[in-house]
Order: C-alpha cells, then structure tokens, then sequence
C-alpha cells in the first residue's frame, strides 16, 4: 500500500473549529477560486487540522481523495491549488523567523516529501507548473536501505541546487526516481558500491520502465551524478567507493591536469572482490604517499586495471596469481602488436604493483623477474613538423573560428606549448620586462612554471582578448561551460572539425596540437638557436628529449654543405686536380 494511502480521509462527527489563523492564511491565497478555497475550510476542519503545519502531502493526498468520493469531482487541480497556496503561504510567514526556519527546515525523515513545499519558496514557485508530476513526490517510507535514502537526498538536494534548466531539472528528477525505487527493489545498500553487474541491471531496469531508448540513456547518467554527488559530499574520503573523484581527493593543484578530461578512477570493472580491493589500496598508496603527477597515476593504472579485470575474469586472486598466468597474458599483450615502449610500461606497472603487494604482506614473493620480459626500445624520429604552407592556409581561415578557438591556435602556432598549457593559462600569464614580451606558463607535466618571451603582436592580441572578456588575474583565459579550464580533446576535436570542413591542405590535413611543438622547436633551431637554447624554451630536463622534436632540415643540411665545400681544404675538385696532378700523372 503507498504511503500516502495511509492517511484515509474521514469526517468527525463533531468538527472543530478551524483557527483563525488558518482562515486568514486561506483568504490569503489571491490566485485560489473562493469555491476551492471553501471546500478546503470544511475538508480541514473535518480533519480536525489545527496547524498548517500538519497540512503536508499525506493529508493532500487524502483531500484529493476525498474530493473523488466525497465531493464527486474528477478534476480537483483547482481544489489542489488552493491547498498547495494556503501551505506556501504558511511556510513564507514562517520563514521570517529563526523558530520558523527551523519548522520548515527540509530534512530527511521516515515521510513523502513535496518539492513545492520546499522551504526556499522562490525554487518552489520554479516548480509550480509541474506540481502535479510524480518526481514532484518523494516517498522517503520506503522499505529501503536509510543509508541509500541518505545517498537519494543528499542527490535530489544537489539537482535542486545546480540544475537552473526546468528540461534538465525533469530529467534528473526522474532519474533519480528510477534509480531509487531499482535500489528498494534489488536491495542495494550503498549505491557507491555498486559494481558493474549491479550498473547492467539498472541498464536493464530502465529498459524496462523508460519509454524510450532516448529517454532511457538520459537517464542513466543519474548514477554517475549520484555517486559523484555523495562522493564530493562524504565529510571523509571514502576509499571504500567503486569510483573515486578526483575532485574530491584533496589533490595538490600542481599535481592536476585541469584540462583533461580524466575526473575519476573507476574500478568497477574488477569484478573479483579482494582484486578490486588491492587496486583501491594500491591507488590510495599512490595518490596519498608518491606525489606524482595524477595524469602518471591514472595512466599506470590503466595498464594495471587491463590485468586485474582478466585475472577477475578467471576467478583468481591477484595475490596467488602464478607465473604462467602472468606470462599467458604478456603473450597476449606481445600478439596485440603494442610497441616495445608500451610493452615495457605494462611490465614496470605489474612489477611496481607486486612489490606493493609483497610490501603490504598480500603475497610473498614476486611471481616473475621483469628484466627476462622487457624488450629493446629502438629509438626512431618520426619528423612532425607541420608545413609553412599548412600553417599559412589553417592562419588565412582563421578569422573562421570563434576568438578563443584563434587566441588558442596562435599559441601552439607562435610558441609550441602544450595543449595543456594552453588550456590552463590565466589572466596574469603575460608580461612586460624592459620593453620585452613574456608569458608566464605553468607545465602540467613537469610540475613547474617556465618563462619564455612572445611576440608583441601575440601579446597585443591577447591584451584585447583579455579586455573584452573581462578576465580577472586568477581566471581561466579559455574556458569550457562549466567555468573551469578548457578541455584539450574538446579542442582537438574542434580544430579537426575545423580542418575537415574548410579542406585544409586539400583535405588530406590531420591536425594534431603537439605538432606545432615539433614546429616551433626545428623552426628555432633551423635558425641558429643552440638545442640548449630550444631545451630551456619547450621546457625538457634532458637534451635527448628534446632532439626527438628537432625534424629533418633540408634546408639548413644544404646550407652547411655549401659552407663545409667552399673552404679550399673541402673542395672536391681542388683536390682530384692536386691527388692527380697534371694529365692525371
């Protein structure tokens, strides 16, 4: 039986008087007919109602009852209105006093919730014209578990707060309705530890009850905001949840790529218990005690998560795992035609993981010797850089793209930063110094900030980008819709888009960002800049790194040619005439 059915409508035989200040509060309600508004005096005084405050939705439902049976009357919203006006009058009043704030305090309790009584009445008059809808009804009596109601409220409160759409709004609202009454039927004690299984069930669930497919996948995305929602919540880090938000780790700032599209850490795919439960230790040791940069951390257990689901796949334990299994899946990583750079990585990530392992007691031993796996890297340049005659067509069509799509592109064009970089440059990146331009740039990935000079018509530029948009010091020059740090692969994505669409280099063009550092770095040194001289300007702690971005020069090889065989000593023909001598004797 729902809740709301409980409280049954009956008349006394001897009806109190209602109070006079909820007569007052009744001929208050402007936009009630006065038909309704006398029908909802006889019904509460019958009810014996003595306190708005005992008019809450159980007592709505039994009016909208007792206007079925009692009064005859199929369409009672008239009649609803003039009840849910006379309520949201009451709590107005009330929340003029501290005494009052706390009788209307919204607060999770064994009852049915109404969001138009919610206690902050201008997001209740948003809600107004969908009044009548179910997700407008919280049914909190449920025989679910109180800590998955805490989970729902915590997230219903959220969507309230940061959802301002109406269309948005619904669509939350309803799925998180749907995810509440899978987790009251399945059981579900916390929804922070469901695995996968549990999130293909709710998949099927919603097959089942949405009406569309469509609709179906707007819905799903309810569990992703759920968890994060209760994640970024809990007053402690809860290691213990199957998705960690990165968010929500405390994480040093230098430590973070804002521009990445990484935000959490999922090991819902480890299906085996006690694997799941030493990757989670073994990423808490990671994040907590090392210090690397979370980009290294996330990548490194990537590879580690690929072994763990297919041990989790066989039913075995990662710390009785043996030698052949561990050499069955290298094998298969060998007939996956990876390079030897990233065979070796997955080596280094399985040995760093078993020397955890042995170190926390889970297991003994190593169960293989890494150096007997580990391939030879050839080292082969791969010339990147991006033609003048690409660069000239992408600048003469740059007029094309939004201002921030052009101030970004003239960044990797003029200084061969990384897309990161560029993504996470703030207001108070650009400079002047005794008559010189500079910017000031943080590198995500070496943890540092280098300081490099710029053209003045960059910097000018950026001056009036800066204006016009009215950026602060501390603010993101580029930003995406949620205020924070452009996304790279969202401008990778844009500026191929780009490329395609206006045929750059007759369509054949594939723009990739870090090319242009490849562009930069050989342009420099095509024109006499030491490679410790383009080192310290990309950045790089070793020169080895930074010949790897040095293209093929065709030109400056013919130039020193010609200089090298201009010297008398160098001259091929000086010296078969002098080898020779005269008549070649």
């Amino acid at each position: 039986m729902p809740a709301y059915a409980i409280r049954e409508w009956r008349q006394e035989e001897k009806p109190k008087a209602l109070p006079e200040q909820i007569i007052e509060t009744i001929d208050s309600c402007e936009d009630a007919a006065k038909t309704a508004k006398s029908r909802l005096k006889k019904f509460l005084a019958e009810m014996g109602i003595q306190d708005i405050l005992e008019m809450d939705y159980p007592l709505r439902k039994a009016y909208q009852n007792y206007l079925f049976s009692a009064c005859q009357i199929q369409s009672a919203d008239r009649y609803l209105l003039a009840y849910d006006r006379t309520k949201q009058a009451d709590i107005r009043r009330r929340m003029k006093t501290l005494a009052g704030k706390n009788q209307c305090r919204w607060r999770l309790e064994e009852t049915i919730l109404f969001l138009p009584y919610h206690p902050d009445q201008e997001l209740a008059m948003e809600l107004d014209s969908v009044r009548n809808r179910s997700n407008m009804v919280w049914d909190f009596t449920k025989p679910c578990a109180w800590h998955v109601k805490e989970q729902v409220f915590t997230t219903l409160n959220e969507i309230l707060a940061i959802t301002k759409n109406p269309i948005k709004r619904r669509q939350r609202l309803t799925g998180l309705q749907y995810l509440y009454d899978f987790c009251t039927e399945q059981e579900i004690q916390d929804i922070e530890d469901m695995d996968l299984t549990q999130e293909q069930m709710f998949n099927s669930y919603l097959t089942e009850h949405a009406p569309s497919e469509t609709y179906k996948h707007q819905m799903l995305a309810i569990l992703n905001l759920c968890r994060k929602t209760v994640f970024l919540h809990n007053a402690q880090i809860n290691w213990q949840a199957n998705i960690w938000y990165l968010d929500g780790l405390r994480i040093a700032e230098h430590r973070l790529n804002r521009s990445s599209s990484v935000t959490s850490v999922s090991f819902t795919e480890i299906s085996h218990k006690e694997n799941r439960r030493y990757a989670k230790e073994y990423m808490k040791y990671q994040i907590g005690v090392t210090g690397q940069a979370i980009s290294t951390i996330t990548t490194r257990y990537c590879l580690l998560e690929r072994f763990l689901v297919r041990l989790s796949e066989q039913g075995q334990d990662a710390a009785s795992c043996t030698t052949k299994q561990i050499e069955d899946y290298l094998g298969e990583l060998q007939e996956s035609g990876i390079s030897a750079k990233s065979f070796n990585a997955y080596i280094s990530g399985l040995n760093h993981f078993f020397r955890f392992l042995i170190a926390r007691n889970y297991r003994g031993t190593m169960p293989f010797q890494p150096e007997l796996y580990q391939k030879k890297i050839i080292v082969k340049h791969h010339d990147r850089s991006v033609s003048p005659e690409v660069c000239e067509e992408v600048l003469g069509k740059l007029h094309l793209l939004p201002d921030h799509l052009r101030c970004m592109y003239l960044h990797l064009w003029c200084l061969g930063l990384r897309i990161s970089e560029i993504c996470t440059l703030k207001g108070n990146a650009y400079y002047r110094q005794n008559h010189d331009t500079w910017i000031q740039v943080y590198q995500v990935k070496m943890k540092n900030y280098k300081r490099i000079p710029i053209a003045e018509g960059l910097y000018r530029i950026m001056e009036v980008y800066i204006k016009t948009h009215q950026i602060g010091p501390d603010d993101y020059l580029f930003t995406n819709k949620n205020g924070g740090p452009y996304r790279s692969m969202t401008f990778r994505h844009q500026m191929k888009k780009f490329c395609e669409d206006h045929e750059i280099d007759g369509g054949d063009y594939l723009f990739q960002s870090h090319d242009y550092r490849h562009t930069v770095a050989t342009m420099l040194y095509d024109n006499g800049v030491s490679i410790q001289g383009v080192r310290d300007y990309l950045g790089h702690d070793y020169l080895e790194m930074t010949e790897q971005y040095i293209d093929y020069m065709p030109k400056k090889i013919a130039k020193e040619n010609m200089g090298f065989f201009q010297k008398p000593e160098h001259n091929l023909a000086a010296g078969l005439r002098k080898k020779g001598g005269r008549d070649g004797k």
